[in-house]
């Protein structure tokens, strides 16, 4: 019989890099806070409930994460990633079946990484099963120590590596799926005995290992799923990215996007086939476009319907509705009724 699953979703940072008072999880990516995409990546796996850590302007959270059903607990100091994971521990003290914790930074998260890591620890049963990956140049990752016989034995931030520990090419990606007993059993003996002075989630990997306990290993193969955001640039990367695996799938459905490089398309938008998309088109929103349309050059569609065979060229259409063949004229603005 399997355990029942929990998330716990990181996200009580501020972002300083960031330069804003938003929470760094809250800035959007495609016209979405970039911690909702992590909610439905856990979401997919099965994770229920799901809960956030959260504390520099929890506000903004709890007012976009509510209606997705998202519970929070709150860590008024942040005092590193075990810390976070303690102030669940207190907030619900009755250890979970299984617990997958993420970061709320990472909008690319690969559901299917995360489902093979939920099918290998529900076939092995280990203590903590855990997401890596092979880096030619791991950098500040932790890196993954492992035994002689190939059994994971520890992970050791990169501030705290010797050189041979730095030259491991294998690091963690900060994704873990903990049993939740041997999880509570150690999270309190994490001591803040390192340069940081903070409590390492990471700390109870070798904890875990000494007690005779299993650990183990998914590997993911797309250096992008887990790119964390903590600045500005990063998250342009990272939008990029997204808009681009979004403009993929479009053109695979029978959408000719005649210059993805220069064509903006949120999450939410639906382009029927057939249809053309010129360069400088923005399309954003809950906008709806039937087939064999024509949108662009530079059509700018914000929450727009729009029926089969519709002209829509270089025009701003926001909120409304077009009926089927209807040909917009150039430089037309056009604003439905706002909810």
């Amino acid at each position: 019989m399997t355990t029942s699953l929990s998330a716990l979703i990181l996200a009580a940072g501020k972002g300083v890099r960031m330069k804003s008072d938003l929470p760094k999880v809250m800035h959007p990516v495609l016209g979405r806070p970039m911690v909702q995409y992590v909610v439905e990546a856990v979401r997919r796996v099965g994770a229920d409930p799901v809960h956030a850590v959260i504390g520099f302007g929890r506000e903004h959270l709890v007012t976009a994460l509510t209606p997705l059903g998202v519970r929070f607990v709150e860590q008024t100091e942040q005092l590193g990633t075990g810390h976070a994971v303690q102030c669940f521990a207190r907030a619900c003290p009755q250890p979970p079946g299984r617990l997958l914790i993420v970061c709320g930074d990472t909008p690319l998260l690969s559901a299917a990484t995360l489902q093979a890591m939920v099918d290998l620890h529900d076939r092995e049963k280990p203590a903590l099963t855990m997401m890596t990956l092979h880096m030619a140049e791991p950098g500040s990752y932790g890196r993954i120590l492992r035994d002689g016989n190939g059994q994971v034995i520890a992970i050791r931030e990169a501030k705290d590596c010797t050189d041979a520990q730095r030259a491991v090419k294998e690091v963690n990606l900060a994704v873990y799926l903990f049993e939740g007993k041997p999880l509570y059993d150690r999270l309190f003996t994490l001591s803040n005995q390192n340069r940081q002075q903070e409590y390492y989630l990471t700390d109870l990997v070798e904890k875990l290992a000494a007690d005779g306990l299993r650990v183990l290993t998914v590997t993911e193969r797309d250096e992008t799923s887990t790119l964390g955001i903590n600045s500005r640039a990063d998250l342009a990367l990272v939008a990029g990215l997204l808009k681009d695996r979004l403009l993929r799938e479009h053109m695979a459905n029978g959408v000719s996007v005649l210059d993805p490089a220069q064509t903006w398309v949120e999450p939410d938008v639906v382009i029927g086939p057939e249809t053309i998309v010129w360069p400088g088109s923005v399309l954003t929103g809950r906008t709806r476009i039937g087939p064999r349309c024509v949108i662009g050059p530079h059509a700018v569609l914000h929450d727009a319907r729009l029926g089969t065979g519709v002209t829509a060229g270089c025009c701003r259409l926001d909120g409304v509705e077009v009926a089927d063949g209807t040909a917009i004229p150039s430089h037309t603005t056009l604003t439905g009724p706002r909810p």
